[in-house]
């Protein structure tokens, strides 16, 4: 294996390279690559005089972001898996993923139940130290091939979360088939401001990492701050979901986009064809992505100048990965990068594979040129008076009514009709107008029957739109104005 194609390897490989290249910003310090390496290799140290060696499952809970990525570079060096997990996640789902992904170390505030998992106290951990304190030992040799690299934590938010193992091979097959569709190269700096303990945003690490490019990393997302530097024109590639770009084009308030910024890649949820519009009239950049765990992060990537302008379209897939609709219509994909398998306490490979394909939640199509289109999650799908309707469509068309703030669409079951469907609304418009303007423009199949104004969808930590909570905010009864039908 050449050096690049083991994550553990890019750092100390930066260093000596290109080791004055500015590697990283983060809390108004800013590293080159040698001081970066030099700070893992310290925290690698301290992690070894703790216990931890090669190969061991390492989870970190922590409400730093700061922390996390000095955590991940500190794995790399040190060779042994990291798992990071959301803050949020309840003490007891978390225990039950540290005992079944069998993790042997747990840097957090709280213990974890399991007495066979050590705590590291992150204050203790991450003490201000100097570099030279202590002389880390020599690093061993890097995971390479199927040695598992990451553990990331699927949400969860319909059962029990479970771990995504994920390989050097996968990290490295990855990075570069997102640097072969985005041109990331040396000397281009990529903005972080999704959690890391997603893919989404942990992925940004390792591209920057083996392309030599730098990371600014942000707390979380400050609005004016991450526009701020958008617009000071230091910035060449940022990670969004759909309502954060919402909110920096608020933020931005008509400006147009500086041309050092060269890819806005979104993910994360659907894009609305109303709000890549305002995008692409603004001059953003953008690569309409998709991807999930299991897969590495993206997987499909349309940055044509009509990304987003086709609801759902992502694209052609990135090389490497085999897309293909399964029976059911559902998006099935395979490819260096996919998954070793979900964790178990054997780490075993395999398991939520078949013959090296992932099929998705979500349905699918392919068209003649081979592009993907995400219709949605098949999971979402509502069937009323025997018709298959997907929310997501009949969003993105509610989203064309003026006044319409942002939507959500679910389902009210009905005795009849089997479910009825329900629009959530923000914005200025009121339901009486919402309601009329859906009779003139939706066919009856795909026309809500009840309509509620909101002041707020409710959405996930990633600003995606939570279903489930979308459901629960629905009145005990509610009145029908009209029935389905076409």
């Amino acid at each position: 294996m050449t050096p690049l194609l083991s994550p553990g390897n890019w750092l100390r490989t930066r260093s000596e390279q290109t080791s004055r290249t500015s590697a990283l910003l983060s809390g108004g310090r800013e590293l080159d690559y040698g001081q970066l390496a030099d700070e893992a290799a310290a925290l690698a140290r301290h992690l070894e005089e703790r216990g931890v060696c090669r190969g061991q499952v390492v989870a970190a809970q922590l409400a730093s972001a700061q922390q996390l990525a000095r955590l991940l570079y500190a794995a790399l060096h040190l060779c042994v898996t990291l798992l990071p997990l959301d803050p949020g996640l309840a003490v007891r789902r978390r225990d039950r993923l540290l005992t079944a992904v069998r993790a042997q170390y747990l840097v957090s505030p709280q213990a974890p139940a399991d007495a066979g998992v050590c705590r590291l106290l992150p204050e203790a951990l991450f003490a201000d130290r100097r570099t030279g304190d202590t002389v880390p030992s020599s690093p061993p040799q890097p995971l390479e091939g199927d040695q598992v690299q990451l553990i990331i934590a699927t949400s969860g938010t319909t059962g029990e979360p479970k771990g995504v193992m994920l390989s050097a091979a996968n990290l490295a097959a990855s990075a570069a088939a997102s640097e072969q569709r985005l041109g990331l190269q040396a000397g281009d700096c990529w903005l972080a401001c999704l959690p890391l303990f997603h893919i989404g945003g942990l992925s940004i690490l390792l591209r920057c990492l083996a392309a030599g490019a730098r990371v600014q990393l942000e707390e979380g997302f400050d609005v004016a701050r991450v526009w701020q530097r958008i617009e000071a024109g230091a910035v060449t590639h940022l990670s969004l979901v759909p309502a954060m770009l919402e909110r920096l084009l608020s933020q931005s308030a008509g400006r147009m986009s500086p041309a050092t910024l060269r890819v806005v890649l979104i993910g994360g949820g659907p894009l609305s064809r109303a709000l890549a519009q305002r995008a692409h009239a603004a001059g953003w950049p953008l690569c309409v992505s998709y991807g999930m765990s299991e897969t590495a992060s993206q997987f499909a990537t349309d940055c044509s100048p009509q990304a987003g302008l086709v609801p759902g379209r992502v694209g052609l897939p990135l090389a490497g990965y085999d897309v293909t609709i399964g029976e059911a219509g559902r998006i099935r994909v395979r490819g260096p990068a996919v998954m070793q398998g979900y964790a178990n306490p054997r780490r075993m490979a395999g398991l939520g594979l078949k013959q090296g394909w992932f099929e998705t939640g979500d349905l699918g199509s392919l068209d003649e040129q081979g592009r993907l289109t995400v219709i949605g999650r098949a999971d979402d799908l509502l069937v009323s008076g025997g018709k298959s309707i997907h929310p997501a469509e009949v969003e993105e068309r509610l989203l064309q009514c003026p006044g319409v703030g942002a939507v959500g669409v679910t389902g009210r079951p009905d005795p009849v009709w089997g479910v009825t469907l329900v629009a959530l609304f923000t914005g200025e418009v009121t339901a009486g107008e919402l309601q009329q303007w859906v009779r003139q423009h939706l066919p009856g199949h795909l026309r809500p029957r009840e309509f509620m104004r909101i002041k707020a969808l409710p959405l996930n930590r990633m600003g995606k739109l939570s279903r489930q909570a979308l459901r629960e905010l629905l009145p005990q009864s509610g009145s029908a104005s009209e029935h389905p039908s076409d």
